[in-house]
């Protein structure tokens, strides 16, 4: 159950990030990336496991890649502009420090 709630959360941390990082910029990346910060070290806290962290990093990184990836359409959630580049890399990287960070 642990391992679906961590998945879970990543999902939706990804999903929440994909549709606020475009909106008022650059508040809105800040708020994409700071919310990722919180739902990786939030599942950390409550499930008192690093496994589950990287559970859910590796479930958001799924999500995010999928959405800067062409669609059936040929539409792009995360494009390759600076608040989508940030999204991908900036939130990474802070995603990887808060399921690195001690428990």
């Amino acid at each position: 159950m642990n391992f679906l709630l961590s998945i879970g959360l990543g999902f939706a941390a990804a999903i929440a990030a994909i549709l606020i990082h475009q909106s008022l910029p650059p508040f809105g990346v800040i708020l994409a990336i700071t919310s990722t910060y919180i739902a990786i070290w939030w599942i950390g806290r409550y499930l008192g496991k690093k496994r589950y962290k990287f559970l859910a990093l590796a479930a958001w990184i799924l999500v995010i890649i999928r959405a800067g990836t062409f669609g059936a359409g040929q539409e792009l959630l995360v494009q390759g502009d600076n608040a989508g580049s940030a999204l991908l890399f900036i939130g990474f990287l802070v995603g990887l420090l808060a399921a690195l960070k001690r428990v």
